[in-house]
């Protein structure tokens, strides 16, 4: 005879799944999960992924702004300034849009700022350096001011080609030198010096050098790396790296995949890139150490999907972020052909033991049967997932799989999966006096009790009534509940009862958000 009621089995799996989700523990197996269908969200409504525990949120509406679409940089540029309190996002047409990274709210069109190099400053979070043709200059974000910092009248550009950055303590830019008359050509590689506001070294390239991908100062500025973006051997080929006075080091015919540089677990300055390997017929993402190029393979999957690399975590650093999405071979897919690590943003540690932290699905199409190809798709529907730098939290952008033939259709997401990683949001999100508790009892039945606190605020200076307070519950899929609060609150500790004796047992989420802060706890209902 069984010793176990339905009601008893009920009750041991409902609670193994509120520990398991409760205490934030990330999927690490290398086994396929397929992508859950969830309907596109609503702006500034999260949801948590039902099959990684992340928390989504959407935070634009291109559509509506009006924008060609609005996203990340790249996934090897930083969006978010030195204190995480702002957010750079960009459009097909190319504008540059300013969000807060608080609030995810927008505030501005940044004028002027413009070219394929826009970088975050170091340690200034209101400065951007770029070069929008022949010169490097400063774009403060609280005043609009443009400042020139080096002309270099000898070239049409400099840049890395949009995919170099500048070194960590923002002293040294790696760009290449472009003339233009009737194409573009290489000149030579320039290494700029920012305290000393001159070049500290030049190298000069093959007058008849055709292919060039892009150009990088390493991140402690030890190294420069060029990817010549051809899987030939020989000088100006493949990858070479050089020392900061570019000389010479080493060269490997990696051809022209996606990556990155960062600072791995050792301390070694290393290119961490993916790599089409016909021998197996998969991808394997590596890292080579720019020391003296020793290889190691980090993960391998289809070549049937396609990959971006982010390693702008300069904390947690002993993980890159990987967000793949399906190339032009595969148009289409279900769930019985669904692959490993297919249209998904996860880590894999750096070690070269394979580990993975998997993180989320991000519902875009780049190739379908309407937009089979490179000339006829929208290439800002891939994802170009990027880490902030506390290793906490990736934006990428996303179409939702609708409208792909079209632009418009793509918009920022956020995945906060600081939850997983038992990081206290306080200390990155919200100012240090407001507070949602977690609920009590949990697990509950039928009622339970959720307590938070309000601060004074700028909108609120003397305690008494301020800005507007919403205090909602949803269930795993994102879909509203129940409001318990929607009005202006003063400072103080509040507690409301919820209800769920209309709901069936299970994980429900509650969300509290006012003008300047998001915050978002789980419960188990338990009947």
């Amino acid at each position: 005879m069984n010793r176990f009621n339905q009601k008893s089995v009920l009750l041991i799996l409902l609670t193994f799944l509120a520990f398991r989700i409760v205490n934030g523990q990330f999927v690490t197996h290398h086994d396929p999960v397929y992508q859950a269908n969830i309907l596109k969200p609503n702006v500034k409504t999260p949801y948590f992924d039902p099959k990684f525990n992340s928390q989504v949120m959407r935070i634009t509406d291109a559509k509506y702004f009006p924008t060609a679409g609005t996203f990340p940089q790249y996934s090897k540029r930083q969006a978010w300034n030195a204190d995480e309190t702002k957010i750079l996002f960009i459009s097909a047409n190319g504008q540059s849009y300013l969000y807060d990274a608080l609030t995810y709210n927008y505030i501005k069109v940044l004028i002027g700022l413009e070219g394929e190099d826009i970088f975050w400053h170091s340690t200034n979070p209101n400065l951007l350096i770029f070069s929008p043709d022949s010169i490097i200059k400063s774009y403060d974000i609280t005043s609009d001011n443009i400042t020139e910092i080096k002309l270099f009248p000898q070239y049409t550009w400099v840049n890395t080609r949009g995919e170099g950055n500048l070194s960590r303590d923002g002293r040294y830019y790696a760009f290449v030198g472009q003339t233009y008359d009737t194409c573009t050509h290489f000149i030579a590689l320039n290494v700029f010096d920012f305290q000393l506001n001159s070049v500290i070294s030049t190298l000069a390239l093959p007058h008849a050098l055709e292919s060039f991908d892009w150009v990088s100062i390493s991140p402690l500025g030890n190294y420069v790396v060029v990817d010549y973006a051809t899987s030939d051997t020989g000088r100006y080929q493949g990858v070479e790296v050089y020392d900061r006075n570019l000389n010479f080091i080493w060269q490997k015919p990696l051809g022209y995949g996606h990556s990155d540089l960062t600072i791995d677990q050792l301390g070694d300055e290393v290119l961490i890139m993916d790599y089409y390997d016909d021998q197996t017929n998969s991808t394997f993402v590596k890292k080579i150490k720019l020391s003296d190029g020793t290889i190691t393979n980090l993960i391998e999957f289809s070549w049937m999907f396609d990959c971006h690399i982010s390693c702008r975590n300069e904390e947690r650093s002993e993980w890159c972020f990987i967000s793949t999405f399906d190339g032009e071979a595969r148009l289409t897919h279900d769930s019985l052909s669904w692959l490993p690590f297919e249209d998904e943003i996860f880590a894999v540690k750096l070690d070269g033991s394979g580990d993975v932290q998997r993180i989320a699905h991000h519902h875009s199409r780049r190739f379908s049967p309407t937009t089979p190809d490179r000339d006829n798709s929208v290439y800002w529907a891939e994802p170009h997932a990027t880490i902030n730098r506390s290793g906490t939290k990736i934006l990428f952008g996303s179409n939702w799989s609708q409208d792909v033939e079209i632009d418009t259709s793509v918009d920022a997401y956020v995945v906060d999966f600081s939850s997983l990683l038992n990081v206290d949001k306080e200390t990155n999100l919200l100012p240090k006096a407001f507070q949602l508790f977690q609920n009590f009892p949990n697990p509950f039945n039928p009622t339970t009790k959720i307590r938070y606190t309000i601060p004074v605020s700028p909108l609120n200076q003397r305690g008494d009534q301020g800005g507007l307070i919403t205090l909602k519950v949803y269930n795993t899929l994102g879909q509203e509940i129940a409001t318990l609060v929607n009005k202006g609150q003063a400072s103080g500790t509040y507690e409301v009862e919820f209800d769920g004796s209309k709901l069936s047992s299970g994980i429900y989420f509650y969300s509290l958000m006012t003008d300047e802060n998001i915050e978002i706890k789980k419960m188990l209902l338990l009947k």
